[in-house]
């Protein structure tokens, strides 16, 4: 053992799990693992270029010798692939595939008992020289090391696509997990009717002509030099209806719906978030034509100059880079939403990333009585009901409050035994919503 008693940089050791001669893994007393190289290991990684742009391992001296060490999140794989997977979930199955694809961009190299990192999507060789193909390490690695050869599939060609993932699952014996919207052939794409957005006839317009109308008559774009919808953003104040617009185009659109927001990429482990947003821009791609809607984008898009998470947030503004401009060649709509265009790092927002740059604000009288008529006329409704003065007083509000303001003036007149609408109950409801609001108008930016 390269280690003598039971600690490392205080980090308390429980057991030894797995070793060779030029590394070793370790359980902890907190049942996390930990890894620990030769320098000599360590050196072949770097002259490789393996580690990327952040190094996670930590020098540390034992008996004079020089090692490394790198202790993973507990929830996180780190093992050795003879010693069998533990991918229970698609998404612990899929780190695994993306970590092995991303080693393939870097070295081609047997990697039989390569070491997986899971926390930092790393695939690190042990340069032994036994020959194993990729097809047969999958295999081996996802059936807990007992089918040598991944029979059903051919590695190249995994990834992400729901139909190949079917071939991963005999394996695994996980549930699949089918998006509720199915993918549909690129040449079936066909609307009949316009887009609608009650309330909102300028970004109604605007959806129709840049994304609609493009995706109707493809052949006659294409004559003119416009393959397929450009990418957008959508930006204004929180409440104004960005988040609806896009719901209610994509529900329209009828195509796979990919999102991304902090929920579902954000993570404070070195490499974690950006290889989620790979993931799920390769999803995309795969069952494009398709839509990847980014939510809060000045989360994880913010000016790297000013930026205070060093390489770790240069690293994931670079990868969204190079995805939205790939995505786009490959018939993908990127929406991206945020309430603070100022702070998004300027190549994001440069012609050939996002196109369009649409502010949304709150909506204006006309706007207001448009969606009211849409609500009203779809419940019983008191003949004292008048929208234009209703509208007048939801001036400055967003048409959430709108909806919201008509439903609790339903549940006011429910609990008076009414059956229809009040003006009164209209007005006893507006004057519930909270009275200061910045009041914007609908804009278009370039």
């Amino acid at each position: 053992m390269f280690i003598k008693g039971n600690v490392v940089n205080n980090v308390r050791i429980k057991a030894l799990l797995y070793s060779k001669d030029e590394f070793e893994i370790y359980r902890t007393i907190t049942n996390s693992n930990l890894l620990i190289v030769k320098l000599s290991l360590y050196n072949k990684w770097k002259n490789d270029n393996l580690l990327f742009t952040v190094d996670p391992f930590v020098k540390v001296i034992i008996e004079e010798n020089e090692y490394y060490y790198l202790k993973s999140n507990k929830i996180y794989q780190l093992n050795v692939v003879e010693m069998g997977g533990l991918t229970n979930t698609r998404q612990s199955a899929l780190n695994f595939v993306f970590a092995l694809k991303q080693i393939r961009k870097l070295i081609n190299i047997s990697l039989s008992d390569g070491i997986y990192i899971e926390e930092y999507g790393y695939f690190l060789p042990t340069y032994s020289g036994k020959e194993v193909s990729d097809d047969a390490l999958l295999g081996y690695y996802f059936s807990g090391n007992q089918n040598k050869h991944f029979s059903e599939g051919n590695f190249k060609s995994l990834f992400l696509n729901e139909n190949d993932f079917e071939k991963i699952s005999k394996l695994i014996k996980i549930p699949i997990e089918k998006s509720e919207t199915k993918p549909i052939a690129k040449e079936s794409i066909g609307y009949e009717k316009k887009f609608t957005l009650t309330g909102r006839p300028e970004l109604e317009r605007f959806f129709n002509e840049h994304i609609i109308d493009i995706l109707n008559e493809p052949e006659r774009y294409k004559k003119l030099g416009i393959d397929f919808p450009s990418s957008i953003i959508l930006y204004g104040p929180p409440g104004c209806g960005k988040t609806y617009a896009v719901d209610k185009l994509v529900e329209f659109l009828k195509l796979p719906k990919f999102e991304i927001n902090s929920s579902s990429i954000a993570s404070p482990y070195i490499h974690d978030t950006s290889k989620k947003v790979s993931a799920v821009f390769e999803n995309a791609i795969t069952n494009a034509p398709s839509v990847v809607v980014i939510d809060e984008m000045e989360s994880y898009l913010s000016d790297r100059n000013s930026a205070g998470d060093g390489n770790h947030h240069i690293e994931e503004v670079a990868e969204f880079l190079r995805q939205i401009q790939e995505a786009n060649k490959k018939h993908v709509i990127v929406i991206a939403m945020t309430n603070m265009l100022n702070k998004i790092d300027p190549a994001i927002l440069r012609k050939g990333r996002f196109d369009h740059h649409i502010e949304v604000g709150y909506p204006s009288k006309e706007e207001i009585v448009s969606l009211l008529n849409s609500l009203l006329s779809k419940v019983s409704v008191s003949k004292d009901v008048d929208t234009n003065a209703i509208a007048t007083k939801l001036e400055g509000k967003s048409l959430a409050d709108v909806t919201f303001v008509i439903k609790e003036a339903a549940l006011i007149c429910g609990k008076l035994k009414l059956d229809e609408i009040t003006n009164q109950a209209i007005i006893e409801a507006i004057d519930g919503l909270p009275q200061k609001q910045e009041r914007r108008k609908i804009g278009f930016g370039v």
